[in-house]
């Protein structure tokens, strides 16, 4: 907040269910008549956890309010109108749509479309692999990467791994870092054959929800009971010999699942783009050659197709610069409609 030249004073939305920042920034200036309120988000004008932004600011006397993005959800959106027709001056938003995305895409996805926000992370080799041969588990990133994916993992509420990546890695998929979440990313696993055991890792001694466990409608029933207690077991439809993504997802978004964050494979990694249900491309490239016989980051094609008959990467662009994490690099990408 600001009065004139002078910076009154910060604050910022410090936790869930708390004061939001214009509140916090109010109670510490005190005196706010005839200042310029600066926020990054429009402010909100509904009642939920805590009273609408709206009033706090129109009582104070807050002169004018300058804010970067509007609003995305259908409940809290209105306050700059609501603020105008009271007579403050109200400038914004401004920039785009895609400027506010690549900065918190899973809070600005449009959750009326009926699917998570849905990004794929892939750490990769400089010739394009994710492994040296089938059997071999090595990391190809170093310290400085894995702790930024546990940071990433916090920002999501699902982690999504294929059948090969538990079988051979059996990872925890937990969010284990300086930033710890509010609610734990839930687990989901891919299983149409229906193997998943209560001895994996990502589904014992979990804290919050319980894991999610998707499988062919024939195999629900037994997997079920075997995993009772500590997966939720989602029945998916099969086609071509494989779990039907777009449904998986939609079966999802029903539980709450706002961003979905996958880690796992290959296979599982180039299914997801060929149907289009990637929205952003986290890749950790690392500085080594794997080599020949390598597992492929994005396997393409089958026997008597061309590859570009099966993956097409189409519209994508970079809108964060590059990032150094030791040695390695993260690119980001986002799908662009």
């Amino acid at each position: 907040m600001v009065r004139g030249d002078e910076v009154l004073g910060e604050a910022f939305h410090a936790g869930y269910g708390g004061p939001h920042a214009e509140v916090s920034a109010l109670a510490a200036v005190g005196d706010a008549r005839g200042t310029t309120l600066y926020c990054s988000l429009e402010p909100c004008s509904h009642q939920g956890k805590t009273p609408p932004c709206t009033e706090a600011i129109l009582a104070a006397g807050v002169a004018r309010v300058v804010f970067w993005a509007a609003e995305p959800g259908v409940e809290q959106k209105g306050g700059a109108e609501w603020l105008r027709s009271r007579g403050v001056v109200v400038d914004g938003p401004f920039g785009k749509p895609s400027d506010w995305a690549a900065e918190n895409p899973v809070f600005f996805h449009n959750a009326a479309a009926g699917v998570p926000y849905v990004a794929l992370k892939l750490a990769v080799s400089m010739d394009g692999r994710i492994a040296p041969a089938r059997g071999r588990r090595v990391w190809l990133t170093g310290e400085a990467s894995r702790r930024e994916v546990h940071r990433l993992r916090a920002g999501f509420d699902a982690i999504l791994v294929g059948t090969r990546t538990w079988e051979a890695d059996d990872p925890m998929l937990t969010a284990r870092g300086a930033v710890v979440p509010r609610v734990p990313p839930v687990a989901v696993l891919l299983d149409r054959c229906g193997r998943a055991s209560t001895r994996l890792r990502a589904l014992r001694s979990r804290s919050g929800p319980h894991s999610i466990v998707a499988t062919a409608p024939e195999r629900a029933g037994g997997l079920a009971r075997r995993l009772a207690g500590c997966a939720d077991v989602v029945a998916v439809p099969v086609r071509d010999e494989r779990l039907d993504l777009a449904v998986l997802m939609e079966a999802l978004a029903a539980r709450g699942v706002r961003g979905l964050l996958c880690e796992g494979g290959g296979v599982l990694a180039a299914s997801l783009l060929r149907e289009e249900l990637v929205d952003r491309l986290y890749l950790f490239v690392a500085p080594v050659i794997v080599g020949e016989g390598g597992v492929p980051a994005f396997p393409v094609g089958q026997p008597g197709e061309r590859a570009e008959e099966t993956l097409r990467f189409k519209g994508w662009k970079s809108v964060i610069d590059p990032s150094r994490f030791g040695n390695d690099t993260l690119v980001v990408l986002d799908r662009v409609d």
